[in-house]
Parts: C-alpha cells; sequence; structure tokens
C-alpha cells in the first residue's frame, strides 16, 4: 500500500505535492485522517462500502450519474445509514441511451440532481477515517478520482479495499493450498456470481445503493472466511485485496 510505505518513510500519505489551490476545509479535514489500524483485528475497524453508476466506462469522457454508501461496524451492515445521490452529468454531455437502459436513471432525473460540487461534502463526511470496500476499483475509485483531481487536484486517501482482488486472492490460495485443482479457471468475479457462491442475495443489479448493498455482504462473507483461515485482521484482508 502506497500510504503504508510513505507512512514508514515519516512523510505525511495526504502531503499535497503539486497543489495549486487551498482545498475546502472538509476536504482537509478528510486528508488528515486518522485511518483505521492496519493490525487491530478486522471487526474493529470501520468500513464505508461504495458503488457508483456512470454513463460509460471511461472516466477521462463519461461521467458520474450516481453513488451509493453502506456503512459496515462491529461486523455488521448499518441499514440505518446508508446513502444515496444522483448527480447532474456536466453540461454537454449527453446519456446515452444504451447506458440508461442498463442503469435506469432518466435524463430528465439527472437534469435536477445536483452537481458532483454539491454533493461533495456529504460524500466525503462519510469517507473519512473508514476503510473503503468497492468492487471492480478500476471503476469506482478512478472515477472518483479522475473527478477529485478535475476539481480540487486531490484524489481518495486511505486504505482501500476491493472484493473482485479479494475473490482472485481466495482462489490462487485455495489452488495452492490443494483445496481446488490447478486446472479449475477462476471464477467470474461479477458481483451477481460472487454473491450467489455464498449463497448471498442478489438486490436489483445497476443500481448504486443496490450494488453497494451487494457488496457489503460479499466483503463479510470473504473477510469471515479469511478469518477461519487464520486471518483476522485489517492488514491481513489489505494483503489479500488492497488497491
Amino acid at each position: 500500500m502506497k500510504f503504508s510505505t510513505l507512512g514508514r518513510l515519516g512523510v505525511a500519505p495526504w502531503l499535497p505535492w503539486g497543489r495549486k489551490h487551498e482545498l475546502p476545509d472538509f476536504l482537509r479535514a478528510y486528508e488528515s485522517g486518522p485511518w483505521p489500524d492496519p493490525q487491530k483485528p478486522w471487526r474493529e475497524a470501520r468500513y464505508v462500502v461504495l458503488d457508483v453508476e456512470t454513463s460509460g466506462l471511461n472516466e477521462r469522457r463519461d461521467s458520474l450519474l450516481a453513488i451509493g454508501l453502506v456503512e459496515i461496524e462491529d461486523g455488521r451492515i448499518r441499514l440505518d445509514r446508508t446513502w444515496h445521490t444522483m448527480i447532474r452529468p456536466p453540461e454537454g454531455l449527453l446519456v446515452a441511451a444504451d447506458s440508461i437502459r442498463i442503469h435506469g436513471l432518466m435524463r430528465n432525473e439527472l437534469a435536477t440532481a445536483p452537481t458532483f460540487e454539491e454533493v461533495l461534502p456529504a460524500l466525503i463526511e462519510r469517507l473519512a477515517q473508514r476503510v473503503l470496500i468497492v468492487h471492480v476499483s478500476r471503476i469506482d475509485v478512478g472515477f472518483l478520482n479522475r473527478a477529485l483531481k478535475q476539481h480540487y487536484g486531490s484524489k481518495l486517501h486511505g486504505p482501500i479495499l476491493d472484493t473482485a482482488r479479494i475473490a482472485v486472492t481466495m482462489h490462487q490460495r485455495a489452488q495452492m493450498l490443494g483445496a481446488v485443482s490447478h486446472d479449475m479457471p477462476m471464477p467470474a468475479i461479477q458481483l451477481r456470481g460472487l454473491a450467489s457462491s455464498f449463497g448471498l442475495p442478489v438486490y436489483g443489479q445497476h443500481d448504486a445503493l443496490n450494488d453497494a448493498l451487494t457488496t457489503a455482504q460479499v466483503f463479510l462473507a470473504q473477510a469471515t472466511r479469511l478469518a477461519q483461515q487464520g486471518k483476522h485482521t485489517l492488514k491481513a484482508l489489505l494483503r489479500s485485496g488492497g488497491v
């Protein structure tokens, strides 16, 4: 993890090298941490599970359209602290019909939604001092970092776990231990497939809040199984699927 390496060198991992503008208070507070101690049992850390819906898969060309969050504390999903918002796309970006068919976010709904800058303070407040969990970090983390860089020259900080990466690591470890054949291909790591493999329910797909809830359940199943294998700490989880 990059932030761990910087910490060992005595450099604050949130040091804003090359930043041209002063950050607003809510971003400065977020960047200052502190973040959960990786040496402690994973159940003692606080987590926030994030999913996004976008106009496409290219963070340089496409836009965030919705964000859903689910919090985890003491190894339990907090359904009383979920959060969801739509985001108005930038002026001039027309959400394609193919994209609408996937996520169901209509242009007229998005036209009256708040902008990314307007939702950012509430989003950052919910990410602060928590381990961020996503499924396929290239999408969620990529889009958020791109937006943060464009608006503030900033990026996401702190530990990030990717349930897709954890799935790959668990499969490779099972092969090494002989629990599965080396000839057995890597199972599909789509969110629905992973949830089904653990016997978990799958909520309506391509809805940011529903997918965040499914990801939260998958993460708890993965972390519980890893703990049964002797991997009890947050550090062990980060080794299995840290970004």
